[in-house]
């Protein structure tokens, strides 16, 4: 990777480099500054912890606020974990749902429809099954084994079945979100979602996705509050859906017809009496958000209730909470009074590990700096994995730090880094405001590849797609193009973006010659090995696109938008006219962007061709 410049960009130029230099510059050492501050900050510590502690113990109200807030905090971030959980089945069905309805995908094609059903699957662990359910109630799906793992492609008639005939009858209007369902064959809860399939105006299905909710169970019970304190979620006001309770999937009475356990009754007798109306009290704290709370007195004992109610996840809301007993904070006192009496005998024993606690310290918060200036860099490959500390929080921190560094050598493979660090050098994500440029976009499509991948089994069909996007991106990564995306087994690229290139056209026919030039070298080794060669067809245009982050608030997509684009993807297809058929790889280019080439490319004139969608004709060039 090329060096950085300091140059407007707010970087200092002369920050010091761990391990280079030891001469004064200014700033003082992190050692000295740990061993000199450590005795200093212990003593302040302890006698601020004393100064809040008789606070505490005088202000008791402010303690159960304290308390609240956590318990907040607790319920804010189950609610964050249920949209995550969920959220991931809606993207995947109405994904499929738009396939099927672009005519990319048919659910008659059983075995390229169930690559896909098995791909939604592999891209969001908590979904159980992705099922397709036609108008007769016949379904195809994909299911998980959660004791194997393995994925598993069935058939069910479903036209017997009460709960899918009831679904179904009513047609559907975009995403819905059904409620729980008991299946007695895996002793679960299960929620599903159904998005319709429509095909040329005509609604032949739907596709349903069934998420497991023993996970959200498992998540509230290793939630931590007080030790009397609960997370819980409710379905509506009258049932359970996840609970410490119900996290080894194993609760009596559940059936078809009560899939959730009744709040009555339920083995918690404090969450059982959250609706009593009482010996109910007002909370008079303020709560942030939407959340809300009282105080109940149960058995003669106080219990604060904190809870936030989340729609759009089922036909009833969900009531998402936690509770504590008021008694906890008398024990939190008398807890701290006592922490306060060792940290005056600690005070003395810190104070001369000062100096050996800060070398400590200091060593891995310098490796850990040095590593985070490389993640500044995106220089994720050259960073290895911070090793552990016999200090729990520094041990914390390492594991944190390369579970984010796994996360982002992940996050490398599927955004491009040039994106990434232009979209980091203009700020906020807001900043990367959507504008028009002059683009030249490329669309590659491999000829027959439905045909030539019916006999093969998925993960043959994987290894080869990985094999030729490998070919391909590196064609265009080496004239600094972008990939877009990949669409099946076609992939999708531009150049002038997200930095001007005014070579644009040169640059995209460049790599389509190289490609070209793979291709055909790749299937001389095909044929060495007895395998069928690989053709395929390129069609490039160069104008004018909008360009800039598209998508929802909480996902985007920097990407290339407008009728060159649509242009681009009509010349790949017009491949097939132009070219005879048994071409190893057709190049069509448009006007527009032969006009912008230098004297060193050759091009076949192949005069003016109408385009799929287009009012007038185009005129189209071959690239040889």
């Amino acid at each position: 990777m090329a060096p950085r410049k300091n140059g407007g960009t707010g970087e200092q130029a002369d920050a010091p480099k761990p391990g280079l230099s030891s001469r004064w510059n200014g700033r003082v050492s992190i050692t000295i500054t740990l061993a000199a501050a450590i005795g200093l900050l212990v003593l302040v510590s302890v006698g601020t912890v004393l100064g809040v502690g008789l606070w505490l113990w005088l202000a008791q109200k402010n303690t159960i606020a304290l308390l609240s807030a956590n318990a907040e905090q607790s319920v804010t971030a189950v609610v964050n974990r249920i949209k995550q959980h969920l959220r991931p089945a809606e993207y995947q069905a109405r994904f499929i749902a738009e396939r099927i309805a672009r005519g990319d995908i048919d659910p008659a094609m059983r075995k390229q429809f169930g690559r896909m059903l098995i791909g939604a699957l592999a891209a969001a662990p908590q979904i159980e099954a992705v099922i397709f359910i036609d108008r007769k109630l016949w379904a195809f799906a994909a299911g998980r084994d959660r004791e194997t793992g393995k994925v598993e492609i069935n058939e069910f008639d479903y036209s017997r079945d009460p709960i899918i005939r009831k679904a179904m009858a009513g047609g559907l209007r975009g995403l819905v979100w059904g409620p729980p369902i008991w299946r007695q064959r895996f002793k679960r809860t299960y929620l599903n979602l159904a998005y319709p399939a429509v095909r040329k105006g005509e609604t032949i299905g739907a596709i349903v996705a069934v998420v497991t909710v023993r996970q959200l169970s498992i998540f509230v019970g290793e939630t931590r509050l007080q030790a009397t304190g609960r997370v819980f979620i409710l379905y509506g006001r009258d049932r359970v859906l996840a609970h410490s309770l119900l996290k080894a999937g194993g609760y009596p009475g559940r059936t078809a017809k009560n899939p959730l356990p009744a709040l009555k009754g339920f083995a918690d007798p404090v969450l059982g009496s959250i609706w009593q109306t009482k010996n109910r009290y007002k909370l008079n704290l303020k709560l942030p958000g939407g959340t809300k709370g009282h105080i109940l007195d149960i058995g003669g004992n106080q219990y604060v209730f904190v809870y936030q109610k989340v729609t759009g996840f089922g036909p009833r809301p969900l009531f998402v909470g936690a509770y504590f007993q008021t008694a906890d904070v008398g024990q939190e006192v008398r807890r701290m009074f006592l922490s306060l009496i060792v940290g005056i005998v600690a005070l003395v024993l810190s104070l001369a590990a000062a100096v050996f606690l800060g070398r400590r310290i200091a060593r891995p918060i310098v490796r850990f700096s040095a590593s985070a200036s490389r993640i500044r860099d995106l220089d994720i490959a050259q960073i290895e994995d911070l090793p552990g500390s016999v200090f729990r929080e520094l041990n914390d921190q390492s594991a944190a730090f390369n579970a984010m560094l796994r996360a982002l050598r992940w996050f490398e493979l599927y955004v491009p880094k040039k994106i990434v660090a232009s979209l980091i050098k203009r700020g906020s994500a807001g900043e990367a405001i959507s504008d028009a440029r002059d683009i030249t976009v490329m669309f590659t499509d491999i000829a027959d590849f439905s045909a030539a991948s019916e006999g093969m089994e998925a993960a043959e069909v994987a290894a080869f797609l990985n094999r030729h996007f490998a070919l391909i991106t590196g064609c265009i990564e080496a004239e600094d193009g972008t990939v877009d995306k990949f669409i099946g087994d076609a992939v999708m690229a531009f150049w002038g973006a997200p930095d001007e290139q005014a070579d644009s056209a040169e640059r995209a026919c460049r790599a389509a010659l190289a490609i070209a030039a793979a291709i055909r070298q790749d299937n001389k080794r095909r044929q060495a090995s007895g395998e069928p060669p690989v053709r395929i067809r390129i069609g490039i245009h160069s104008g004018t696109a909008t360009v800039g982050n598209i998508g929802a608030p909480d996902r985007l997509n920097y990407t290339i938008i407008g009728d060159a684009v649509n242009i681009g993807e009509r010349l790949e297809q017009l491949g097939k006219e132009v070219y005879p058929a048994g071409t190893d790889v057709a190049i069509v280019i448009s006007g527009d962007t032969r006009r912008g080439l230098g004297k060193g490319f050759k091009t076949i004139d192949a005069g003016r061709r109408k385009l799929k969608g287009r009012a007038g004709e185009t005129q189209v060039f071959k690239l040889v």
